[in-house]
């Protein structure tokens, strides 16, 4: 059994690599070649200074390459509010100021534990893969520029990801503290061609945009309706960025999964699921409320999915005057499935991390 580090699979792990990857596999999931369980959150109190624990997991298998994947996250997470914004943060708890976050493959031949591993590098390069595959069928073939918001760890991963798939030449970066994104500025410009700015403003980094991408963990609105204009793309890793009037301002939408929303089991909140993007919105209206004002499906769940425009089951861009937009509504199992598969055999191939015995995993008795 494999078991590798964040800093080996960074040192090997491209862009290319997981784009090639996903795209694969989305195509195999519509074939019914493929199978996604969505993510559930198990949510409980934590001692930890007012936060919460929350433990996260996701599964998926495809038959080609035959592996089966699970992510599982323990996080303790809190909420604060910045403004007028909610800001979701998770915090290094763990011994030595970490945080846990796991990926298992299996295989479906024989049923063996293949290899174990960090999510970190994995989770941030299939999020952005995912966009960025959208981008390749919905963007404008043309663009150019990129207004990017956020300056953080998906910010880093979308902004080469968008480049990979669009001839980028400039990149308008913004995110709240100036500091931040002029040091984000300095090094993404080390590893992409196109020149990237530090904006002073949102507008100033919308201003002649042709891709918005929105990389923040803000849980309110961060695109003003009023900056989507005609040819434009717009993708977020949370609809809250976008918000219900920017999204509906588009021609052209698509979804990365039809499950809108994770099933959260909140203790004190009854033994259902309850569907929320976020725990927090359960939270605030208390139990016996939380379920029956959050089972309304969002207007937006009817639009196709990733997979499907990957497939050619349903149409791109169909004109350079038309708005698109991508929602990377839910991470999904798949994503691990795929990019897993490709870590493992690159890293068997390149002789990377460390092998221990499969037998300590294998038992005789009959489970």
């Amino acid at each position: 059994m494999l078991i590798l580090s964040n800093e080996e699979i960074e040192s090997f792990l491209s862009i290319k690599t997981c784009i090639d990857a996903l795209e694969r596999a989305y195509r195999s999931w519509n074939q019914g070649k493929a199978i996604n369980r969505p993510r559930t959150d198990l949510v409980l109190p934590s001692p930890n200074e007012s936060g919460v624990y929350a433990f996260k997991s996701m599964e998926a298998g495809l038959t080609d390459p035959p592996i089966v994947a699970m992510r599982i996250n323990s996080d303790i997470i809190r909420w604060r509010q910045q403004g007028e914004r909610v800001l979701k943060t998770k915090v290094p708890a763990a011994p030595g100021d970490k945080y846990v976050g796991l990926v298992m493959l299996f295989s479906t031949e024989n049923g063996e534990p293949l290899a174990i591993f960090p999510d970190g590098v994995v989770q941030r390069m299939r999020v952005a893969s995912s966009s960025a595959i959208a981008a390749r069928h919905l963007a404008r073939a043309d663009a150019s520029m990129l207004a990017l918001f956020g300056s953080g760890w998906q910010a880093g991963s979308h902004l080469p990801a968008m480049c990979a798939v669009r001839n980028i030449k400039r990149v308008n970066v913004f995110s709240p503290t100036k500091a931040n994104r002029e040091a984000f500025v300095k090094e993404m410009q080390q590893k992409v061609a196109a020149e990237v700015h530090a904006a002073d403003s949102p507008e100033d980094c919308v201003r002649n945009a042709d891709i918005i991408a929105t990389t923040t963990n803000s849980l309110s609105r961060v695109i003003n309706p009023d900056w989507v204009r005609p040819g434009m793309h717009v993708t977020c890793v949370r609809v809250p960025e976008l918000g219900d009037e920017t999204i509906r301002k588009v021609d052209r939408l698509i979804i990365h999964s039809h499950k809108h929303a994770p099933e959260n089991y909140v203790a004190g909140f009854g033994d259902d699921g309850i569907p929320a993007h976020d725990a927090i919105d359960i939270i605030k209206r208390g139990p016996g409320k939380a379920k029956d004002s959050l089972v309304e499906h969002p207007f937006w769940l009817a639009a196709p999915e990733l997979r499907e425009l990957v497939a050619g089951s349903v149409p791109g861009r169909a004109t350079p005057e038309e708005t698109t937009c991508f929602l990377n509504n839910l991470g999904i199992g798949l994503q691990f499935a795929a990019v897993g598969a490709a870590v493992f055999t690159e890293a068997k191939a390149k002789g990377v991390g460390r092998e221990i015995p499969t037998d300590w995993f294998l038992e005789s008795v009959h489970p």
